[in-house]
């Protein structure tokens, strides 16, 4: 087993604490519960116990199971942003991971300003995200599937998380062995970084390669070196959620908006949200407008491309240049100055769309 702390997340918080006390008995380790103690006095519910200091020092740390809770960032954690990244286990509900990637709820109700938890969609922001950073992706209750239903979750697992291995749970007991046996698809021995993980990434850096494949789940990657047009590219995403392109799941990576041309924007969609948050405006003189991965089921071949493609700028209005583009109606969420400033470059900042 490694030495270093293995780390439990998933959404559904009773399988994460079962699964996360059975592993900490079966290798003879503590597990310690990490959650965000001003949760919930923002949603309004029960507040939770007093937060105690768990470690003094790094060995100590190293020596426990953190089962952490959805309200809580994993990527936050001082662990993950170590290299090599730790063991990441996300528990998976099987019955319900579709719909909690479909989910528009809010992480955390009643959430403060610029806490980007209370946004629509961000429990199921944080659902893809945990899968996303995962090494081990256990999945519980799936005998309750049918074949067919669990053959598009395993694969849809694997194209989100491409370098984790995506593993049939039967106990945290008998999953030791995946653990002890370095646990990862061949693509995880080049993830040492735990951002490096998630399957869009993978798709930018052309690194994509599943092992668990179903016909029906895809991602494609869209490259363009032109601009949205930012009323067109509004239109572009209600086509999206209304389905004209299938089932888009998961979409992530970097946009260019004409009307604010000098600044690249991260892109994070999941389900029927999106956030586009800026990143730097001294990126004004990058190539990048639009490289984006698209994640799905059912996607019809060619039509997202198509449905962006109508969003991009037209040649007249290429031509017309950055001061003409700066003059048209932008129906996109206002950035706040200092976010263009003074952002996190892995865009959890900023507002939904």
């Amino acid at each position: 087993m490694p030495s270093s702390p293995i780390v439990v997340v998933g959404l559904c918080s009773s399988e994460r604490r079962r699964y996360a006390a059975a592993l900490a008995t079966a290798i003879g380790r503590a597990v310690v519960r990490v959650s965000d103690p001003t949760s919930g006095a923002a949603s309004g519910s029960a507040p939770r116990p007093t937060p105690v200091r768990i470690a003094r020092t790094r060995n100590e740390i190293d020596g426990v199971v953190l089962d952490v809770d959805a309200d809580v960032d994993a990527l936050h954690l001082e662990p993950c942003l170590r290299r090599p990244a730790p063991d990441v286990i996300c528990v998976v509900d099987a019955p319900h991971l579709l719909d909690d990637l479909r989910d528009r709820s809010r992480l955390v109700p009643g959430a403060g300003p610029g806490d980007d938890r209370g946004d629509v969609g961000a429990r199921a922001r944080r659902g893809a995200s945990q899968i996303e950073t995962a090494s081990h992706v256990c999945i519980v209750n799936w005998e309750r599937l049918e074949t067919a239903r669990l053959s598009v979750l395993m694969s849809l697992l694997a194209h989100l998380a491409p370098t984790a291995r995506v593993r049939l749970s039967r106990g945290a007991a008998e999953d030791l062995d995946a653990l002890r046996g370095g646990g990862r698809a061949s693509a995880g021995d080049a993830a040492d970084e735990i951002l490096e993980r998630a399957g869009w990434v993978r798709a930018l850096n052309d690194e994509h390669d599943p092992y668990l494949t179903d016909r029906r789940v895809t991602t494609e990657r869209y490259e363009r070196l032109r601009p949205f047009h930012p009323a067109r590219l509004v239109a572009a995403l209600d086509a999206l959620d209304a389905g004209r392109a299938g089932r888009v799941v998961r979409s992530a990576g970097f946009c260019r908006i004409a009307s604010r041309a000098r600044t690249l924007a991260r892109w994070d969609q999941v389900g029927p949200a999106i956030w586009i948050d800026p990143l730097d405006a001294d990126m004004e003189s990058s190539l990048t407008a639009q490289d984006l991965a698209f994640t799905g089921v059912d996607l019809m071949p060619g039509a997202v491309a198509r449905l962006f493609d109508e969003a991009l700028v037209t040649d007249a209005e290429l031509a017309a240049g950055p001061q003409a583009w700066a003059t048209w109606a932008d129906p996109l969420p206002v950035w706040a100055e200092e976010d263009v400033l003074d952002h996190d470059p892995h865009g959890r900042d900023g507002d939904g769309h």
